[in-house]
């Protein structure tokens, strides 16, 4: 398919280009496009359009191995991604019957105060809290719309404090949290799954590991936080010292 486009495509493309370019040189019986076209094609040797259709063909086949071979790993990445929602949603209630551990942190809200029944800002601070400790430690993940003892809240409430309620602005919110909270680099670590269950949608954040030790900064004061067991923990200068040389070994 790419040398046939080649040759009936690209070839025509390629000649017109080349008479709008140099058209004023030609002689006046040239002035028209299709008459140029006309007399280059029957006017040329056979072995110099077998020659021509040949390279065009050859380009034409060479875009079109190009283009399928894109949108064969487009389908193959496209066909994991969806294998993983599967999993996940597959693993979510035994994750959750599980428990938070050193791996796994459950939050209620984004930013909805469940007990002011308003949005709170502060609580995003929480969130990057617990984000910045797995990147410290060795990766997670997070689990927005479910409390600590496991019961399900759903992020329902959190979709209303937003522009659009959708989780796609949702998704966005918590990338612009970590950019604030943890920097740029940060937002390349995380990866947002929504899932449902009992008809309460459920982000799972996926948290890698970073190379580069993250820290929190509030307020021109930079905090560095660190997983341990089933809860995050700020370390001082000394200790976060000590663990920034160990976990570099």
């Amino acid at each position: 398919m790419g040398a046939i486009i080649g040759v009936i495509v690209l070839h025509p493309i390629i000649t017109l280009v080349l008479w709008m370019e140099y058209g004023a040189l030609f002689s006046p019986e040239y002035s028209d496009f299709g008459r140029f076209a006309w007399e280059r094609v029957s006017g040329a040797p056979v072995y110099h359009l077998m020659a021509m259709n040949g390279i065009f063909a050859a380009l034409g086949a060479a875009i079109g191995m190009v283009f399928a071979v894109l949108t064969r790993a487009l389908s193959v990445q496209l066909r994991k991604a969806e294998g993983l929602l599967e999993d996940l949603q597959t693993a979510l209630p035994s994750v959750i019957a599980g428990g938070e551990n050193e791996f796994t942190e459950f939050k209620s809200t984004l930013r909805w105060d469940i007990n002011e029944s308003r949005t709170n800002r502060s609580l995003e601070q929480v969130i990057a809290k617990t984000i910045a400790g797995l990147m410290n430690h060795e990766g997670g993940r997070l689990l927005i719309g479910v409390t600590d003892a496991g019961e399900l809240t759903g992020i329902e409430q959190d979709l209303k404090t937003l522009r659009q309620p959708s989780v796609d602005e949702f998704e966005r919110a918590l990338t612009g949290i970590v950019k604030t909270y943890l920097g740029g680099v940060a937002c390349t670590l995380i990866r947002c799954r929504f899932l449902k269950i009992d008809d309460m949608t459920i982000c799972w954040v996926l948290v890698e590991r970073a190379a580069e030790p993250v820290f929190l900064v509030l307020s021109d004061t930079s905090k560095y936080y660190v997983r341990t067991g089933n809860s995050t923990r700020e370390l001082n200068a000394a200790e976060a010292h000590d663990h920034i040389q160990r976990r570099g070994r």
